[in-house]
């Protein structure tokens, strides 16, 4: 089995609700998912169960939000995210989990810089690097990070 391994689908197919349902009974897992719970989409800390809305609301200060497309997302709510996976990298863990990496990572926001850290060092670590990445995404991933198709493996909960 190789070290990266590739989680996709189209966009609300549901992967980060079965990876969700995959981590949870586990301890050999690290890292970040974002579920949508309740229309709404959070950042979860598989390590300790905690999680944050990332959804930014029409409250929210300019200056404390990125945007995606529609989206809005609140910065803290990444550099959260941000050290949860710092950490993981640290810890002894089987997998560390980054859901996802999509077009704000692609554009060094969001998850960025620690995600990009994680995946240039996928040979060198000794957990799996397991990424959700949207199948209209994959290409521009592999192009970004500089991959082969044979440097990977596609993940499969089924």
């Amino acid at each position: 089995m190789k070290k990266l391994l590739i989680y996709t689908g189209p966009v609300k197919s549901g992967k980060s609700t079965r990876l969700l349902s995959f981590v949870q009974s586990r301890k050999d897992v690290g890292g970040v998912l974002s579920p949508l719970i309740e229309g709404k989409k959070y950042l979860y800390d598989i390590s300790s169960g905690k999680k944050k809305l990332l959804e930014a609301d029409s409250k929210e200060k300019e200056i404390n939000i990125v945007t995606v497309g529609r989206y809005k997302f609140k910065k803290k709510v990444f550099e959260w995210g941000r050290s949860i996976l710092k950490k993981a990298s640290t810890e002894k863990y089987n997998y560390i989990v980054i859901d996802e990496i999509g077009s704000l990572e692609l554009e060094g926001k969001g998850l960025s810089p620690i995600a990009d850290e994680i995946i240039s060092k996928y040979f060198t670590y000794s957990p799996k690097i397991l990424l959700v990445v949207r199948e209209s995404l994959v290409s521009k991933f592999l192009e970004h990070y500089k991959l082969r198709p044979e440097d990977i493996e596609f993940f499969k909960l089924d």
